[in-house]
């Protein structure tokens, strides 16, 4: 899973390797560095003790909304995004004007594809339909546009962030 994160000014881009149920460490890419990590929850949902290449740190976290968190001593505000929620964010901060990229929120195997090339389509019309962890998600259009591109077609494993569709704004 990738998430972006952003503590007190610092921004970064987190993708985790292994997940729950790996064997710790789990390797997490901090922007372009690999480092192994290890969390420990020390009371259930509020406090962790986090191993960061081989520096322990102590989170606890204070509020919700906002994000608030106490990392080592020192009171922090903080936000997380995984990589659907920032995708959607991305998506409806692209703005009313010209070019639309549709990105895969994550991996999966795409099932079918709705639209063709050169088909107008309105905002929210369903353009794909992607599977992942055995859940199928329909995948949107951001706006009312053409269809100018189809990057992959039904039957295609695709990554996080793969590009699968561009549309351009219609008159």
């Amino acid at each position: 899973m990738i998430y972006e994160v952003s503590v007190g000014d610092r921004r970064l881009r987190i993708e985790v390797r292994g997940g729950r149920g790996a064997e710790p460490p789990v390797d997490v890419l901090i922007d372009d560095a690999v480092v192994a990590a290890e969390t420990t929850e020390i009371v259930r949902g509020r406090q962790w003790s986090v191993l960061i290449a081989g520096r322990s740190h102590e989170v606890t976290l204070l509020t919700r909304d906002p994000l608030r968190l106490l990392v080592d001593g020192h009171e922090t505000e903080a936000s997380a995004l995984d990589e659907r929620a920032a995708a959607a964010a991305r998506g409806a901060s692209a703005g009313r004007g010209g070019r639309h990229e549709l990105r895969a929120p994550m991996p999966g195997l795409l099932k079918a594809v709705h639209v063709a090339e050169g088909d107008i389509v309105e905002r929210d019309a369903p353009l794909m339909t992607l599977e992942a962890m055995k859940m199928e998600n329909e995948l949107l259009a951001p706006a009312r546009g053409r269809v100018v591109r189809l990057a992959v077609g039904a039957g295609t494993k695709v990554e996080g962030g793969a590009m699968l569709a561009v549309l351009e704004d219609a008159e």
